[in-house]
């Protein structure tokens, strides 16, 4: 027969005040530190260099290959029809993006054949209507001329 002994300890008692004390501490060593925060709209904190949201378009490169509809994980990227006359793309397909819903996983930056999608630093976009989706036209525009 095996006995099983099982042996139960008393949990350390510790004096109140050292950890009272090594939480002063740890206040003192960061209340003279320099804050990390930034304020944002007069200070811009550093992007780093590989940093991509803003999808832009060249509408002159599309050639209407739906390839980024296709690659886009969660269905972000539609195409639309639009009158415009370009002998590249003879259906008038182009890209309609919605950022709403848009990982930024830059698989249709990568896909696309003649480079006509690509992203950049640009990631202020807020808009005060309520659709994110962005038209062919609107993306070919830089922000601060795309109506709001």
């Amino acid at each position: 027969m095996v006995r099983l002994v099982i042996e139960v300890k008393e949990p350390r008692r510790s004096i109140p005040i050292i950890g009272s004390l090594s939480g002063m501490m740890l206040v003192m060593r960061h209340l003279f530190r320099k804050p990390v925060t930034v304020q944002y709209p007069e200070e811009k904190s550093k992007l780093p260099d590989r940093f991509r949201f803003r999808i832009f378009l060249k509408l002159d490169d599309c050639v209407g290959c739906t390839l980024c509809e296709q690659v886009c994980p969660n269905g972000s990227i539609t195409m639309q029809h639009v009158d415009r006359e370009n002998p590249r793309n003879k259906r008038m397909i182009y890209p309609d993006v919605n950022f709403g819903t848009c990982t930024v996983c830059r698989n249709c930056e990568e896909i696309c054949p003649t480079d006509a999608i690509y992203l950049t630093h640009v990631f202020e976009t807020s808009r005060t209507r309520n659709s994110f989706t962005y038209s062919p036209e609107e993306l070919a525009m830089q922000e601060d001329e795309v109506k709001k």
